[in-house]
């Protein structure tokens, strides 16, 4: 059974569709042969009369040449569509990528902004005044001991150039020890890995406080306190002095904590004492308090109320003799 306008039937119309694509293969072809008969035409010019041929291929160009623009306008415009839409998805980020620079930089400029009222509002409160180190002499490292407990240096600075006990001793890398022995012309100095040294150091990662301690060896101790529940101690953190005490001056490298498995945690220092070479003896950063001499002792009896006077006794006066006329 053949259906209705059934194509495979042959009885039926072919739909449109088909007849457009017959049509359009038809005039497809017809033009393909024109071209390539134009073409052979115009080879066979050039080998029978190449003015003629000349004549042709300028005529073809003439007749080729609104076609051909008719033709890549569309494509033309295509092209520059596309090359503006990806340019605007450029200007786009590029846009976005200064707005968020943009934004940081505020962000940091507010930050600094807010810090240096943060601390004139504090310097105008607390009126501080800035110490500044004071370098008393310079001296070369003559001598270093190592004995079993203590170790010490002896440098080329004594009481001549204005060396006294207790002032800081400092090295190119950091803080070497301080002052105990002073003589005219040399004075011992009590290093930092001696058994006795203890200097108030601090974290400069947390900020943490504590004592880097001597341990008559090669490497410190770090005792401190505290610890915060979201921070560690951490291998490389490096200590510096916190100027607690007024005798070391703040911020001058002590060492590296390079065991935090040990307890308490161990520190290279800074300054190796076998190897010091020059160094720079300080005046203590903070003036030692003066010593007022305190008020005479005031006896218990000077302070006892005096004892009352005892009246006065009167003796009375016997009365007149009355001489009696008879």
């Amino acid at each position: 059974m053949a259906w209705p306008n059934d194509s495979f039937g042959g009885r039926g119309r072919r739909s449109s569709f088909a007849r457009r694509d017959s049509n359009l293969a038809l005039i497809g072809a017809l033009l393909t042969g024109v071209v390539i008969a134009f073409g052979l035409l115009l080879l066979l010019m050039e080998r029978v009369n190449p003015e003629i041929g000349a004549r042709l291929r300028g005529g073809a160009l003439d007749v080729v040449a609104p076609v051909w623009r008719v033709v890549s306008a569309p494509l033309d415009g295509l092209n520059a569509a596309a090359g503006n839409i990806a340019e605007h998805w450029r200007t786009v980020d590029r846009l976005r990528d200064a707005n968020e620079r943009i934004a940081r930089l505020e962000a940091e400029l507010a930050a600094a902004a807010a810090d240096r009222t943060e601390k004139a509002r504090l310097a105008a409160l607390l009126k501080m005044r800035r110490e500044t180190r004071r370098l008393v002499a310079s001296a070369d490292v003559s001598a270093a001991g190592a004995g079993a407990v203590a170790r010490t240096a002896v440098v080329s600075a004594g009481l001549r150039q204005g060396v006294r006990p207790g002032m800081p001793v400092v090295a190119a890398t950091g803080l070497a020890g301080r002052v105990i022995d002073v003589g005219e012309g040399a004075a011992r100095i009590l290093l930092l890995t001696d058994a006795a040294s203890r200097v108030p150091v601090k974290v400069v990662r947390t900020g943490w406080t504590g004592l880097a301690a001597g341990t008559g060896r090669t490497l410190l101790e770090f005792s401190f306190d505290g610890q915060s529940a979201t921070d560690r101690l951490m291998v490389g953190d490096r200590l510096v002095t916190s100027g607690d005490g007024g005798l070391f001056p703040p911020d001058v490298p002590v060492g590296v904590i390079v065991d935090v498995g040990s307890n308490p945690p161990r520190v290279r220092p800074a300054a190796n004492p076998n190897g010091l070479g020059q160094v720079s003896i300080e005046a203590p950063w903070l003036a030692p308090p003066k010593v007022v001499a305190a008020a005479p002792a005031v006896a218990e009896t000077d302070l006892a109320p005096p004892p009352p006077t005892p009246p006065a006794v009167t003796t009375p006066m016997a009365p007149a003799a009355t001489a009696t006329t008879r």
